[in-house]
């Protein structure tokens, strides 16, 4: 399952070659059609860095996440914010490094503006090869469960799903362009497949394994489906989760390591984020207490690392407290400064405070209400897997999920806490936070 990394090294590379015809381009245009080619190679190298940030802004802003050309007003959206980025950034760039002696203001336009352009045509072209059947990956599916709904009715950039075989008849809704009804159609189908997707059911029957394995090419590339599901949804699927799951993916010496130096950051970090949260504290708490009665900082009992309770502050949002439990419930008693604060998250800084205590990470699964992590437990298997990481201001289940109004959205909450849990790194928090930032900033 390698291949959509080397599709994003592909389109990274296509991306830098757009980049140098953009500077050709904007020079071509800025000096009467004749570009100097002296003047082409003294810009190469200033724009260079240049145009490292800004492929950083495109990796942010999910231009390397398939599909690559999504709905038109998104990507239109997606477009202009990406351009007036790279504008800012070169802006700043030229402005900050006098020692090069040059201020190419209007190259820069050009350049921004013929890359901006040639992106959504190569974005476009992109999304139409990979949607091409013909290059598209054949796929067959054997057995079903009740997580493989979501991958049907997924648009499977540069998949196709040529058949499915379920083994026990359960599957009512497949559309019948693909069901296979036996073993003698799957054999005839698996000839032009490239992937086999072997999902739990078909562990059930010993006989039934032996019949398939024995009809299938062995040319075919066989996948587990948690582990398709996880490329694809970017969560875990809770029937893979066990005991020898927890082995595999928690215990490990890399990890710990990892983990230290993040702890080092943190603490650095957390400690000059209160520091700055100090000079805006007395500002807050008059505006807190000029718009409502009660105390300027909230206090709650949240479910931390281990699952020991630590008590989490905020900013004061509400009229009369927040502890409603489901979310949507509390939408009528934000106060008028409470919304601001909410919008552009000046209500987490006092977490800072939590973050050099230790109680919380940058990054990690929220940390639910106590109440509602008693709860969860009882109803969500392997819940408490939550507490092997200490939680976070923001993560990954943040980021792809809005907060929870019911069991069953927090289920599909707890998948994404499971893929980071399985998945940390650096270099992962690293990426959650950029993209937190481009959430709050609205980019």
């Amino acid at each position: 399952m390698r291949s959509h990394k080397f599709i994003a090294i592909f389109v990274f590379l296509g991306d830098f070659c757009l980049f140098y015809f953009s500077l050709y381009f904007a020079l071509f245009l800025r000096n009467s059609f004749t570009p100097s080619p002296r003047n082409f190679e003294a810009l190469q190298e200033p724009f260079l860095y240049l145009f490292i940030a800004w492929a950083f802004v495109l990796f942010i802003m999910d231009f390397y996440e398939a599909p690559f050309f999504r709905k038109s007003a998104d990507f239109l959206r997606g477009l202009v914010v990406f351009f007036a980025i790279t504008v800012g950034i070169g802006t700043a760039y030229f402005y900050l490094q006098p020692q090069l002696e040059l201020t190419p203001r209007a190259i820069l336009f050009l350049t921004a503006a013929n890359f901006t352009a040639t992106l959504s045509v190569w974005r476009y072209l992109l999304s139409f090869l990979f949607n091409l059947k013909n290059l598209k990956k054949k796929m067959i599916i054997i057995g079903f469960c009740e997580d493989l709904k979501e991958i049907l009715n997924r648009n499977l950039s540069g998949y196709e799903i040529i058949g499915l075989y379920d083994i026990k008849g359960t599957a009512k809704e497949v559309g019948e362009d693909i069901k296979i009804e036996n073993i003698a159609e799957l054999k005839k189908i698996s000839k032009n497949a490239n992937i086999a997707v072997l999902t739990p059911q078909i562990k059930e029957d010993k006989k039934i394994i032996k019949e398939i394995f024995s009809s299938l090419p062995f040319r075919v590339y066989y996948i587990e489906f948690s582990t398709f599901y996880e490329e694809i949804t970017k969560k875990i699927p809770l029937y893979s989760i066990d005991e020898l799951w927890f082995l595999e993916n928690i215990s490990s010496p890399r990890k710990k390591l990892s983990e230290t130096m993040k702890r080092i950051i943190e603490i650095f970090f957390s400690f000059f984020g209160l520091i700055f949260t100090a000079f805006l504290f007395p500002v807050i708490a008059l505006l807190i207490k000029m718009d409502s009665r009660g105390p300027v900082l909230y206090k709650q009992e949240r479910m931390g690392a281990g699952g020991n309770p630590f008590v989490l502050y905020k900013f004061r949002t509400m009229k009369k407290g927040e502890d409603t439990l489901w979310r949507e419930k509390d939408k009528g008693e934000v106060t008028r400064v409470g919304s601001i604060l909410r919008k552009i998250h000046l209500d987490e800084f006092p977490q800072f405070y939590n973050i050099l205590k230790g109680d919380l990470s940058f990054v990690g699964p929220r940390p639910e209400w106590i109440k509602l992590a008693y709860r969860f437990e009882k109803e969500i298997p392997f819940y408490n897997l939550r507490y092997l990481v200490r939680p976070g201001l923001t993560g990954w289940a943040q980021l792809h999920y809005p907060p929870s109004t019911s069991i069953e959205e927090a289920k599909e909450k707890f998948k994404y806490d499971l893929y980071y849990i399985k998945n940390r790194s650096l270099s992962l928090d690293f990426v959650i936070i950029l993209k937190t930032l481009r959430t709050v900033f609205l980019l």
